[in-house]
């Protein structure tokens, strides 16, 4: 996100690139009145540059030739596909249900996966627009199992995912994931709901799962 200080450096490079520009082809300077609205200027920029990034960026009018990044906010519904065999009845499980909670802005993305069990948050990421003209959402997570399930049955673990995006407005997202575990499976993020959940069993309730 810009800061207010990287704003102003913008605008006074402007300034002093456009002076120095006239001043080089012999047009006439204007006075120091010229740069004393700058505080002002800086403001208003500040402003807009803060409600674009935060809500403007999503708007259809924006989108494709001015905004280039699909709009992925809400609460996702999540079916994960695990080849994890359990070593005590050498079969393996079956699809586990999640909720995936996205908030979004134009310059940033945060994912928070929630299971009965665990929950995970991404540590980075990344958003690009693939050849075929569908968007890909890449990244490395960090996965914190209930504190009474770690040294037991699970723990602290981080993985990878890339899915694609599907969609304007979008409304499917999918593809694989793999741990540091060994293991490796499938995600489909659907029914997106627009409302932000915290916990599991709130989103859960909702869903009527």
């Amino acid at each position: 996100m810009l800061t207010r200080l990287h704003i102003s450096s913008f605008i006074a490079l402007t300034i002093a690139v456009w002076l120095i520009a006239l001043w080089v082809q012999g047009m006439p300077v204007l006075s120091v009145d010229f740069i004393k609205p700058f505080s002002i200027v800086v403001g208003a920029i500040t402003f807009f540059a803060m409600i674009f990034n935060k809500y403007a960026w999503s708007w259809g009018i924006f989108r494709g030739w001015y905004v280039n990044r699909p709009d992925l906010r809400g609460t996702w519904k999540v079916e994960l596909k695990s080849n994890w065999i359990n070593p005590e009845t050498n079969e393996g499980v079956p699809p586990i249900i999640a909720y995936a909670v996205i908030r979004q802005s134009l310059t940033s993305l945060s994912l928070r996966l929630m299971t009965k069990e665990s929950r995970s948050k991404l540590i980075a990421h990344s958003i690009e627009k693939e050849d075929d003209g569908l968007f890909r959402l890449a990244a490395i997570y960090r996965n914190e199992p209930k504190i009474e399930l770690q040294g037991d049955r699970s723990e602290i673990h981080h993985g990878s995912f890339s899915l694609d995006i599907h969609g304007t407005p979008v409304e499917l997202i999918e593809g694989h994931y793999w741990t540091d575990r060994g293991t490796k499976g499938s995600m489909k993020l659907t029914e997106k709901k627009s409302k932000l959940f915290d916990t599991y069993e709130q989103a859960s309730s909702n869903y009527g799962s």
